[in-house]
This record gives C-alpha cells, structure tokens and sequence, in this order.
C-alpha cells in the first residue's frame, strides 16, 4: 500500500511538476505576505491588536477558533458582529486582506439526506449536491461583504470528503482536490477573494498522499498555508522540510500564543526557535511570508506584554535574515524596558527557552495538554513524539543530563506507560503508537512492559531540577530591576509571569517525582531511593499547590488556565496514594516495610 502511494505521488509530481521555477528568486523578491491570527473573541483585545499591526507592518489578518472556526459560523449573531468589528478595524488601519478560517466539508448531519447513499454517505457524483454546497457558501460569504479570503483545512475534518462515495472521483487525493477547485470557483472566480489551502499531516506516512493532493489542485490562484513544523507547535519538532515539494505559492503559520508551552501564562519567551526556524524558510523560493498566532484564546493577547518579544522576533528576522537573535532580543528589551534593563532581561530571555524545555518537556516530550500538566496523555509518548518526523531519531538533552537519547529505544520506551506501547491500550482498542507507527513495535524499538526505572527516575529530575533552579535564577534577575524598569506595569507584568513560571517549574519537579517514581516503584518497590523521591514529591505537591492558590496575580486565561495544573497535581497525589486502576490498584508506601 505504501508503495502505491508512493508511486501515485510520483506520478502527480511528474504531471504536476515540484520545481519552483515559477516563483520569484528568492534573492530578489519583497515579502509578500506578513500576517497575524486572531484567536480570541476578546473584542477589546482584539481591537488593541489590530491597532499595533502597522508597527509590524501586517498586511494580512486571519480570524479563526473563537471567532470564525467554520464559515457556518456566520450564522452565530455574536461572532458575526465580532468578526465584522474586527474586519473593519483591520482595514481602518491599514491590513489590507482580512481571512476567516473555514473547514470543508462539515459534520455529515449538515448536508441534506437527499444527497446521500443508503450508507449515510455524500454522493460525491450528484451534481445537484455541488450546486447546493456553492450556493450554502455563495449565502455565508454573503453575511461578510468586506472580507478578503478564505483560509480552508480541507483534510482531516468533519466530514472526511475522502471517504464519501463517488465512482467518478477514485482517489483520495483527486475527492480532496476536486472538492477545493469546486470551492475556488464561487471563492476566487466569482467572488474574487483570495484561498489558501492548509494542510494537516498526523504522521509521516500520510506526507507524500498530502503532497499530492495540495499538487492536484488545479486552480492556478489557490495557495498554501502550513505550520512551522509537521503536526503541531512543539519546540522539539524539526522544520517542515518538505515545503519544497508543494507546487505553490507557501505562507508558513508560526505559533506565537505558544499553545503547549505556557500560552503566556507563564514565560513562553522562546525568540531562539523562531529566528531559527524563520532563516530556514526564508530561503525557500515558494515561501512568500508567515502568519503568527497572536494568543491562544480569551485573554491571552499578547501585544503590549513581555511575551509580544516573540511577534518582535519574527518581525525583525523577516526583515533581515541575517540578523542575530541577540541583537534582536536586545532591541526589543531597550525599547519596552530601557537601556538600564536591557543586559540582565536580555539573558533572561535567552535562557527563558531552557527553564519551558526543561519543566514542561521531560527528556524531549512534552508532558502537558494544551500547557497544562498531563503524564498520562497517551498522544505524548506516540503521535507528539518527535522523533516521527526524524530519519535519525537521536535527540541529544542537555538541562544537566547532557546525554543522547534514541526517541523510541530509549526515551519513549522508559518514559511510557506499558499500555500505550502495546499493539492495543485496552481489548480491542489499538494504540496510537500501533496506528500510526507500527514498525516501532514490529521492530522491537519499544516493549510491551514497565521500563521505568532508577536511572531515567534521575535524569528527568535532574532535568527538573534544572529547571527550577534557571527559573528561580531568571526570578531574581527580574527582581533585581524593581527601581530600573520606568513603567511600573511593565515590571509587574514581568516579575508576575516569572513568578509563576518558578512556581510550576517546582510542581513539574515534585509531580515528576511522584509520576515517574511510582511506575520505578512498580518495578522495585524495596528501593529505598525511589520511595523517598516519591515521599519527598508527595511532601511538596500540596504547599506548592497551596501557594499557587494564594497567588494574587493568575495571569490571563487562555486554552490553559494556571488553576488547571493544581487540580491535576492533586488528582495525581491523591491517586498514587488511594490505589490507581490502571496499574492494578497498587498503592504507594510512604516507607518501606511501612
């Protein structure tokens, strides 16, 4: 199957043809496209966004989840009015394309039964059930008549239109493909707005299908959007190398709400990764600009606060893509906090990337949902893992262990549950692991069992641990700028973010102890070691999370809301102690022989 695929993509590049000789040498060309996302239906936020846009020189806005997440949307009184406001804000000061997002095509209930199978499947060869889906987008583009584009993800959505029923249309890649021309033509023919199609990859098999589908596209004015990295926005992930092979003209989407890295809630200041990743894509000849997440829902905006250093960095290195991320950083602290300031927050922004590696990832994993402390998400040890999109999964951890890992050999293989290495989680349900990387269990790469042990209970805490001592570092250093920051508000923002940052880096050390140290206890319950890291964690999970209640200063909500990781460091405490089902009822002794 693998090869018929492959072969199939082949055939598409040859007909289709990946080269780039049709776009602008990349030595000569202005940048395009210089975009923002708005996620949030915050409208005052919102609106204070659009106002800063021309210093960054944005000429492209994107409204998407909160506000218009599918075109139907529209339909929503409250988010029509929103999106309208914010529409004729961002033209009123200067952007000059505004674009919601839309997802086609819909949960099946929404389209009429006279179009479908016995089976409850679209019949992909009725005409009249094209005819009725333009004019459903014909009457929704109708509720926004200053709108300038659509940004649609046309795979993996409600209703997959790969998998409804056609004889006319064989493939996937050409169901996918005819669907987007079909809409291209109410879109960009008759209603002259600008398309871009973004795509969505799970794992590494589905690349080269995807590829072809973008490649079958006809519509010579569609375009693409595609993030930073393959799957999801996670510092571990390498750069989506496979942009070259795409036929079109390519905008990267950047994460800047940072959505599994703090969502500004605590100290996602990590300018290193997107000078990095912006440099690379900067010499593609297809790429013709980036769109950056500006918040991660509610009011997690983050124009006008300390996190606003990454929106800065991406700027600046767009500009010249030469430029070092330290003078950059520089730049940006002497305007916003002044020249007395700049030396001690330029390092602690540089180091900022190490303290949110270091506490919410664990030797390369990440170990949150949506920023929030999670150990037992079966996605963090399988579809997240970033050694999927690495031909050499070798990944090197410093943070004090300074040690190579294999992915799957090593880190997955100690670090995961049995279960979720297991070929199924539960009778008759088949892992994530299983499903989208089989050959990592074919293969040996992982086993079936409890792996975790002493010697990986050590170097995740000396990771940890590491954590906590550079955020409590970058806290002092915060500190220490009480009577040099001019702006009270400023120094309160930051010395604010910094504290809770130092505040969850010591509940990820005392929750890594309890975790991680109960399954090494699984294994070797007479050790003495493990059981007083285990004590010792379950000691301080409770006046961590009583100071964390205390704190005044909870920072804005977003996806992830601080509060979120008490609840699960409570929950996690009160489970290793009362017996946990899935590890057989088994209950910790605070000593042994106890």
């Amino acid at each position: 199957m693998k090869l018929l695929i492959v072969l199939a993509f082949c055939a598409v590049v040859c007909l289709n043809g990946c080269t780039t000789d049709n776009k602008k040498s990349s030595e000569n060309r202005k940048l395009e496209v210089r975009g923002w996302n708005i996620l949030s239906d915050d409208i005052d936020k919102g609106l204070y966004a659009i106002e800063s846009a021309e210093k960054y020189q944005i000429n492209h806005l994107q409204l998407s989840h909160q506000l218009i997440m599918d075109l139907k949307d529209v339909r929503n009184p409250k988010k029509l009015e929103t999106t309208r406001r914010l529409i004729k804000s961002a033209h009123d000061n200067g952007v000059n394309k505004v674009f919601v997002w839309d997802h086609a095509l819909y949960n099946l209930k929404y389209y009429p039964d006279r179009f479908k199978t016995t089976d409850g499947l679209i019949d992909l060869d009725k005409p009249e059930f094209w005819n009725w889906l333009k004019n459903d987008y014909r009457s929704m583009l109708d509720s926004l008549p200053k709108l300038d584009g659509i940004i649609l993800t046309f795979i993996e959505t409600g209703a997959h239109v790969e998998d409804q029923y056609s004889v006319k249309w064989k493939t996937e890649k050409d169901k996918l493909a005819n669907m987007v021309d079909s809409l291209a033509s109410v879109i960009i023919d008759e209603r002259g707005l600008e398309m871009y199609i973004r795509t969505f990859i799970y794992h590494k098999a589905e690349l080269d299908a995807l590829i072809g589908c973008v490649n079958t596209v006809k519509h010579p004015d569609v375009k693409v959007m595609t993030k930073e990295v393959p799957h999801d926005f996670f510092l571990t992930h390498p750069i989506s190398d496979f942009i070259s092979k795409i036929n079109k003209d390519v905008l990267i989407e950047f994460d800047l709400g940072h959505e599994y890295n703090g969502q500004g809630v605590i100290a996602s200041i990590l300018p290193e990764i997107t000078v990095e990743r912006w440099k690379y894509y900067s010499k593609k000849d297809n790429v013709i600009g980036y769109v950056a997440r500006t918040d991660r829902y509610n009011d997690t905006q983050n124009i006008g606060r300390s996190t606003e250093m990454n929106i800065y960095a991406l700027n600046r290195i767009s500009e010249d893509p030469d430029m070092a991320v330290e003078t950059i950083v520089e730049e940006f602290v002497t305007e916003k906090y002044g020249e007395s300031s700049a030396q001690i927050l330029k390092n602690v922004f540089l180091k900022t990337d190490d303290i949110i590696t270091s506490s919410l990832y664990t030797l390369g994993l990440h170990m949150n949902w949506h920023s929030s402390i999670n150990y037992e998400n079966e996605n963090n040890y399988s579809r997240h893992c970033s050694g999927k999109w690495m031909d050499n999964p070798e990944v090197m951890i410093k943070h004090g262990v300074n040690k190579s890992f294999h992915y799957w050999k090593d880190i997955i293989n100690h670090l995961s549950p049995a279960r979720y290495k297991s070929k199924e989680t539960s009778p008759g349900k088949a892992s994530n692991l299983f499903i989208e990387a089989p050959w990592i269990i074919n293969d040996g790469w992982v086993s079936p069992d409890e792996k975790m042990n002493l010697e990986y209970l050590k170097y995740i805490l000396i990771e940890k641990e590491y954590g906590v001592n550079m955020a409590k570092w970058a806290l002092e250093e915060i500190r220490s700028l009480e009577n040099k920051i001019a702006d009270q508000n400023d120094f309160n923002e930051l010395l604010q973010l910094y504290e809770r940052t130092y505040l969850t880096a010591q509940l990820y050390l005392a929750t890594s102890k309890v975790y991680f140290g109960f399954r090494a206890y699984l294994n070797d319950d007479k050790n003495a070691v493990i059981n007083e890291i285990i004590s010792d964690g379950l000691n301080n999970i409770d006046p961590i999370c009583e100071r964390i209640l205390d704190y005044k200063f909870k920072g804005p909500k977003g996806q992830y809301h601080w509060l979120y990781d008490v609840h699960n460091a409570k929950t996690l405490s009160s489970r290793v102690l009362g017996g946990w089902d899935v590890y057989g009822n088994v209950k910790f002794k605070k000593s042994v022989g106890e």
